[in-house]
Formats: C-alpha cells, structure tokens, sequence
C-alpha cells in the first residue's frame, strides 16, 4: 500500500481508550489531615471543621476574624466563612503514638498523626475517608461508623433521600418490625442512636448527620455552593420578614408606621396647644366612603342639567304613571321604514 495517497486505519487510532484517573499526591493529601488549612501548622485542640469539610486550629480562624490581613492567602481559603458559628468543634481522639515532628523525625521519615478512629484506631492521614458527626462532633473512620451504625446516611451532598422516601424504611412501616438494637424510637417515627464515642443519641438517617473532612475537589465545590444558596435563601426569608412586620395593623387597617423623622416630631397636642382626640395614625378611608363622595359628586353635577338631560337619568316607570312629553322623549324607540 502507498503511492495512491490512502492508508489503512489500526484501531488504536479508531477508538480512544480511557484516560487514567489523577492520583492524588498521597504527601499532599496526608498534610490536609494534619496540618491546620489555614496557618499550615500541626493541628492541636480545639481543631474545628467547616462546612466544605477543611480542618483548622480554632485559634488560626479566630486571629483571621479579628485581621484579615493575618495570613496572605486567608481570603482564597475560608473566604466563605462569615462567623464563628459556622464551625463545628471537633471532639477528636488522640494517638497515643504520636510524636510532636522534629528535626530528627523529619529526617528519619513520615511521624505518626495526632488524631486516631476511636473505633478502628486507624490514623487520620488522609489513606481513607473519616468523617464528623454533626450533633457532637465525633471523628470517626467511615468504615468504622458504618460497621458500628449500618442506616448512617453519607455526607451532606450525597444524603439527598430522606429516612421515609427510602424503600427499606416503607419496608419496615408495613411490617411492622422492631428497632434494631442500640436504637430507640424517637418522637415522629424518627429512630435515634447512641454515639459509639460519647454516648449522645442522633438520628442516623437524617440528612447532613455526617460531615466528609476533606473530601474531594468537586464536592468541596458541590458544598460550597450548597452554603451559598442556604445564605440567600435564608436573607431573602429574613427581608419577608422585615417587610411583614413593619406594618400596623389599626382597626382592620393595614398601614405603616410613621417615617424615622415623623417619630422625631413631638406630638401635635405639645405642638399646636390644642388637645386632640383623633389617633395619631392617618388610616386611609374605606371603600364605603369612596363610594359615597363619587354618588355626591355625581348629584352635584345634575343640578346644572336642564330638564331634557335629567329624563335621561330618570326611571322609565315613575309609581306607575306613564310618561309623556318631554320626559319619555328619551325613552322613545323610533322605527324607520324604506
């Protein structure tokens, strides 16, 4: 084959085999679960975890609140935060293993973490998923907690199904099995369980009972966005609000209250000397007396009419005289013949 300008396609140039997924650098990842995300230092007590599941000391995220200037690049990594109440302190376990580094052990190798599952006893480094309980802040591996507590739903975008749209709980409703044991029936059908670490009873089934720390790039993004929308929503309820209650209600009468500077004015009695009786708010008047000033309004202009104009306001049958003359000369229907 050649010298005609045609050639035979192999398949590897037909069909695109495909790409390999990115590996995480596993250093980089390990540094996510024991350094603060903020000030980059080893995570000591009080460690807190916010909403798009990143660890930081609470001291590093209390000196940025009160300087944000405090570390350079603080605006690209919690810029989303608002406030403190944003963050959940976390109730970690410590290894008993670890090592503060030092210069020696950083020489030597990679330390142990700090932070251990009080379940598997597994170290926080980033190899597998850990994951926070949001109703006492208990840091657990997730193969652990899930071993320990099976209807635990996942994290806070993944948890989309509510406990009773779930197949296996409208099972359970007609069969009417017994709870499982370590659970308890709850107010409204709701089935809470003890914490393995602390003891603190929590629904497992509801949805952001667990928080991911760390987790990946596109649900960092997915929950960022999930935190976005919950802000606006809720100041877009809190501006409903605002508007509902700056009204009065007055006698049936819905009106505003006065203006900043008309509560400044003292009140006319002090004002003109004269002692008043009439209520401070000026209510619109009704659709009563709207009706009655256009029916006056409208008799005040007959008065000028003459005589011919007025029969056409008149009734046809007046106590049951006939018309004549004049006034039936509206009320007339002429027919006209070719």
């Amino acid at each position: 084959m050649g010298a005609d300008g045609g050639s035979i396609p192999d398949r590897r140039d037909l069909v695109k085999t495909k790409g390999k997924a990115e590996q995480t650098d596993k250093a980089l990842q390990r540094e996510l679960f024991i350094l603060c995300a903020l000030s980059k230092k080893p995570l000591t007590r009080p460690v807190v975890l916010d909403p798009i599941g990143k660890l930081y000391n609470k001291d590093a995220v209390l000196e940025y609140f009160l300087d944000k200037t405090s570390y350079g690049d603080g605006e690209q990594i919690c810029g989303h935060l608002k406030s403190m109440k944003e963050l959940l302190t976390l109730n970690v376990t410590s290894n008993p293993d670890y090592v503060p580094p030092t210069s020696l052990t950083v020489t030597s190798g990679p330390s142990r973490t700090p932070f251990v599952c009080p379940l598997s006893l597994r170290e926080m480094s980033g190899s597998v998923p850990f994951i926070a309980l949001r109703n006492c802040g208990c840091v657990f591996s997730e193969a652990a907690i899930r071993a320990v507590v099976p209807s635990l739903t996942k994290g806070v975008v993944n948890s989309t199904a509510k406990k009773d749209d779930s197949p296996e709980s409208d099972g359970a409703k007609k069969s009417g099995s017994p709870p499982s044991a370590g659970e308890e029936e709850g107010g409204g059908g709701k089935k809470d369980v003890a914490c393995p670490n602390c003891g603190k009873s929590f629904d497992p089934t509801a949805i952001n009972a667990v928080l991911s720390i760390n987790p990946p790039k596109d649900v960092q993004d997915a929950l960022l966005e999930h935190l976005l929308l919950t802000r606006a929503t809720a100041k877009s309820s809190k501006k409903r609000k605002a508007i509902t209650t700056t009204t009065v209600n007055v006698d049936g009468i819905t009106t505003e209250p006065p203006s900043k500077s008309a509560r400044t004015l003292p009140p006319p009695s002090s004002r003109s000397g004269t002692n008043t009786s009439a209520p401070s708010i000026n209510a619109p008047r009704s659709v009563h007396d709207k009706l009655a000033e256009q029916e006056k309004k409208r008799l005040k202009a007959q008065e000028g009419m003459s005589e011919a104009v007025k029969a056409m306001f008149k009734p046809k049958d007046n106590g049951g005289v006939k018309k004549s003359g004049a006034d039936d000369f509206f009320g007339r229907t002429f027919t006209r013949y070719a």
